[in-house]
């Protein structure tokens, strides 16, 4: 067994790292790391002395160990950990689009058993799956259905970790690939899910295509002039909740060669502004980016349909564009191509009228017909 193991992780090896000391310190006794993956903070390589090879899960942000994921038979003996022992025949449940899509790219879905959300894949490919492989819906009320959950008994469910990772004895997988540092950090999860669906030499060569037209991508961005200052969000009942300073987005706009806006950060993702505090900011920033959710085409109206004072913030800011997501996949299959952000913010900061990708519109400033 532990020898298959090495085997079946060897591939992942080739793409990754060297251990990380930091990392190595937060083991129990009786584990070292065997390597750390090129962007992504929140997993890492790990065998025991028994040459067992597992995957080690913690918070990108603050270290903090989540779970350890094995194939192994006696997973769940370690007293020093939460342990995971994985079955592979019994297939996998995802409880976020972005499970599934991460999926798909890394090694395809033939381990797929159930999903919630489901209602809210938008690739046609994937929905085909669902409908020819009668994919198992297991959202409920609350959550997750716990009878659906137990007709699929699933090898394991993949689940945030602000979940009670010990519900009812599931084999609930944390992933935290949304409080990543860095885009390909997130998109870097493709290769331990690959690692869960059995096949992680796909896992690790699709996400080395993908991070290759990323970095080639940030090789042409401008660098010769002043650095646009742009600053991302949405709003919800008057306040708004933008990426912080250490966030994949604030990332991104860095690689495309522009500035942050914001300096605050949080380690459970976002960073919640009053209406005010954002005003605050608008005069110090050249372009906003509002995350937004319209079935319709969203424009200035509905900027200011959703507060009147919108209109102080685009008297400040040089230009507003809108992502919305009604329009783009950018919950889905956006999460396994960020070179498509990259290029899109990358047109942004210089200057562009249109993103090449249709991610973001820019809404015509001079229509505003309300004032605060």
């Amino acid at each position: 067994m532990a020898a298959s193991l090495l085997v079946a992780v060897s591939a992942i090896l080739l793409g990754c790292t060297s251990v990380s000391s930091e990392f190595d310190a937060s083991l129990p006794d009786g584990w070292k790391v065997l390597a750390a993956p090129k962007f992504a903070q929140g997993f890492q390589w790990v065998q025991k002395e028994n040459g067992h090879v597992a995957l080690w899960i913690r918070h990108p942000r603050t270290g903090q160990a989540l779970a350890c994921v094995s194939k192994a038979h006696d997973a769940a003996t370690s007293k020093e950990m939460r342990m995971v022992q994985l079955d592979t025949t019994r297939g996998l449940v995802t409880t976020s689009t972005t499970h599934v899509h991460l999926l798909h790219a890394g090694a395809g879905l033939a381990q797929w058993r159930g999903g919630n959300s489901i209602g809210y894949l938008r690739s046609e490919e994937i929905l085909s799956w669902v409908a020819e492989h009668e994919i198992t819906d297991v959202g409920g009320e609350n959550g997750l259905d716990p009878e659906r959950i137990a007709s699929l008994d699933p090898g394991g469910i993949l689940s945030s970790p602000a979940y009670d990772l010990d519900t009812r004895g599931w084999p609930l997988i944390p992933i935290p690939e949304y409080l990543e540092p860095h885009p390909l950090g997130r998109t870097e999860w493709m290769v331990p899910l690959a690692w869960m669906a059995g096949d992680s030499a796909s896992g690790q060569t699709n996400f080395n295509k993908v991070a290759k037209a990323y970095e080639d991508l940030m090789a042409t961005a401008v660098s010769e002039r002043p650095r646009k200052r742009i600053l991302t969000g949405s709003v919800a009942d008057g306040v708004w909740h933008a990426p912080g300073h250490d966030s994949f987005v604030a990332q991104w706009i860095r690689d495309a060669g522009g500035e942050y806006g914001l300096q605050a950060t949080n380690d459970h993702e976002n960073v919640a502004l009053s209406l005010e505090e954002v005003l605050m900011h608008a005069s110090a920033v050249d372009a906003w980016v509002v995350v937004t959710f319209d079935p319709d085409t969203f424009g200035v109206d509905d900027l200011l349909a959703q507060d009147p004072r919108h209109a102080a913030l685009m008297d400040a800011a040089g230009e507003v564009w809108a992502c919305n997501t009604a329009k783009c996949d950018y919950f889905g299959e956006v999460v396994v191509h960020p070179e498509w952000v990259l290029a899109d913010v990358q047109a942004l900061v210089e200057g562009a009228e249109e993103s090449p990708h249709g991610l973001f519109s820019r809404l015509p400033l001079g229509q505003a017909t309300a004032t605060p």
